[in-house]
Order: structure tokens, then sequence, then C-alpha cells
């Protein structure tokens, strides 16, 4: 099996940083971008299989749930987990609607994150099999 691709998409550099630094020490092969419409082109290329998607990117052209239409667009079986501060049902709702496994909020807790991501890797293998 390739190494497992997982592609963050965040406006905040530093939660970036720390998602691709642990990571990549887990085996992950990383992938980030800022914006989403920098994260559909870089997904379009590289097909990572878990994706983790922030909700609420002001100075992005297009926000987290409409990345992950975009993303879900181009491959329906990618999973998808949406990050944000914010507590906006109709988002939450908007997200889960458009398949999102996940939803997690920040601050990011290491360990609840880790345990997304671990399922999401298990849901991959599987899924290969």
């Amino acid at each position: 099996m390739d190494e497992m691709k997982l592609l963050t998409v965040d406006d905040e550099e530093g939660i970036i940083e720390f998602i691709s630094k642990i990571y990549s020490k887990k085996g992950f092969l990383t992938f980030s971008a800022t914006d989403g419409i920098t994260a559909v082109g870089i997904f379009n290329k590289e097909r990572p299989q878990i994706v983790l998607i922030d909700v609420h990117m002001p100075y992005s052209p297009i926000d987290g749930v409409e990345t992950l239409k975009r993303i879900k667009d181009i491959d329906k079986d990618t999973i998808c987990i949406m990050l944000t501060r914010i507590t906006d049902r109709d988002k939450v709702e908007a997200s889960r609607k458009l398949g999102a496994l996940h939803y997690i909020t920040k601050p990011i807790e290491l360990e609840d994150l880790d345990k997304v991501v671990m399922e999401a890797k298990n849901l991959v293998k599987m899924s290969q099999r």
C-alpha cells in the first residue's frame, strides 16, 4: 500500500505546522493549504485519503463547507474531518450532509484529533481490501 496521505486546510499556519509535524512523524505524507481553492488544487493532484478542513477561513475565496463540497465532488469516498472554533449548527449539519466523517472543535486536543485521524486511517485501509 502507498503511504497514507493527509491534507490539512486551515488559514492558521501554526495549526498546519502542528498537524503536519505530528502526522509526518507517524508515517503520513502530509500536504497543506491555507485556503480552499489551493486545497482543491492539491487534492486534485495528490489525492490524499484523509482531509482536515477548517470551516471558517475568512481570507479564503471559499469556506470550509464549500471546500468539502468540491473535494467530495472530485472523490466522494475521501474521508473529510472538519475543524472549527465555531459551534455553528448550520455549518455542522451542512458538513455532515456533504459527507464529513467528524467535526473537531478548536482549540484542538491532540488526543481527540489522533483518535479521529486513526479511525479514518483504519477506514481507508479497510476500504482498500
